[in-house]
């Protein structure tokens, strides 16, 4: 490669995840006790001072009041440091965690409980606590002042047999009241919306489009995350269930040619300004590695390997990658870094990585990460289409 490098490629940052119900730390590490640990951890095996992280608290926000009313649960931990955080704590076992995430140059979201959680619910009961345990959650993202919050609009339980539709609007009815709660609260972090594993939704390409649309009406500073790994899983349910759902997908035959051909499609011509998106609207990338139906494995590894044993898949050949069971990770990640430099945004990516002990997630992210830098710059040697990158600022 040149050692004339592109002056002006996107900002790229690769992020994890983290939750309390994650098993990958349980042993050795709590959360959020430990979050400055992990901060610093990830410092030094990316050797920079910006941290990227989405924290996703799955301790129950509620305690049960009467029968139709909670209230919070102040021994959750994770409340615990956003009341730390509100009050300004210097001292304390969060002092350390809320420090750190004020720094500038640092990106923090929340993601949306959703264990146990669902608000198609017939259960009067399970709605409610859904409806405010995300009002808390919300509460949380502002008391820490994260950055974003993303938002599930189906949770925890799959309706295979109630009608789509219906589902949908019960859904749209639950996001406009915390679309309300948001501007009533003058919260000001980002508002997501991520695409879901079918039959959640959004889960076709269309669907995002449409239902962040409605959306929006409701909050116009929505944006969109798209999770590569729902949209790969809902791919093979889809499949595995054509005959019942095929009306879903305007032109089936590129759904059925492969994952990277119905991402092409939906990159060149769903996700546009024609169909309703600007540039900017998609936000964020999640992303786990993908093997048959697993969708939170390390990239570029297979269940079971270790990113200190084994090398990553990223630049494998074409025929390296078994259609069938696994993702072609290099097409996947050289397309989303097309339409983000063509569109000149910023490339943020999540690994959403479960059951992984946390020595080897900061592993593979950092390989990862030094990975899609090489494959930005490659892209930008290989074509000079995209001359803003060698302009001078």
């Amino acid at each position: 490669m040149s050692a004339n490098l592109p002056k002006n490629l996107p900002h790229i940052k690769v992020g994890l995840a983290l939750s309390d119900a994650g098993f990958y730390h349980r042993e050795t590490m709590r959360l959020p006790e430990d979050l400055s640990e992990f901060f610093q951890r990830y410092q030094d095996k990316f050797e920079t001072e910006e941290l990227f992280f989405e924290l996703q608290p799955e301790m129950p926000w509620l305690k049960k009041k009467g029968d139709f009313s909670y209230v919070a649960d102040e021994d959750n931990r994770w409340l615990k440091l956003g009341r730390a955080a509100e009050q300004g704590a210097s001292e304390g076992p969060y002092a350390g965690i809320i420090e750190a995430m004020r720094r500038p140059g640092h990106i923090f979201g929340v993601h949306q409980s959703i264990r146990d959680m669902d608000i198609l619910s017939e259960d009067i009961h399970k709605k409610l606590e859904t409806i405010e345990s995300t009002q808390q959650g919300m509460l949380f993202a502002h008391l820490i002042s994260a950055d974003y919050f993303v938002f599930h609009l189906a949770q925890s339980k799959d309706y295979w047999d109630w009608n789509r539709s219906e589902q949908i609007a019960v859904a749209l009815k639950a996001f406009q009241g915390w679309a309300d709660f948001y501007k009533q609260s003058g919260f000001s972090f980002i508002p997501i919306i991520e695409n879901l594993e079918f039959p959640k939704f959004p889960s076709t390409p269309e669907e995002m489009v449409s239902i962040f649309k409605t959306c929006r009406e409701f909050l116009p500073n929505l944006k969109l995350c798209f999770d590569v790994s729902h949209f790969w899983r809902s791919r093979a349910l889809i499949l595995e269930n054509k005959a019942r759902f095929e009306h879903l997908i305007p032109n089936f035959r590129i759904l059925e040619a492969s994952c990277t051909d119905y991402l092409d499609y939906a990159m060149e011509h769903i996700f546009t300004a024609g169909a309703g998106l600007s540039d900017g609207d998609i936000f964020l990338y999640h992303l786990g590695g993908c093997w048959k139906h697993l969708t939170h494995e390390i990239p570029g590894l297979r269940p079971g390997e270790s990113p200190f044993l084994h090398k990553l898949r990223l630049d494998e050949p074409v025929y390296a990658y078994n259609p069938q069971v696994e993702m072609n990770l290099p097409k996947v990640i050289n397309r989303l870094l097309r339409y983000n430099i063509e569109r000149r945004q910023d490339v943020l990516i999540m690994l959403e990585i479960y059951q992984r002990n946390y020595i080897e997630m900061l592993e593979a992210a950092r390989l990862i990460y030094d990975d899609i830098v090489k494959k930005a710059r490659r892209i930008a040697e290989d074509t000079r289409r995209y001359a803003y990158l060698w302009e001078e600022k």
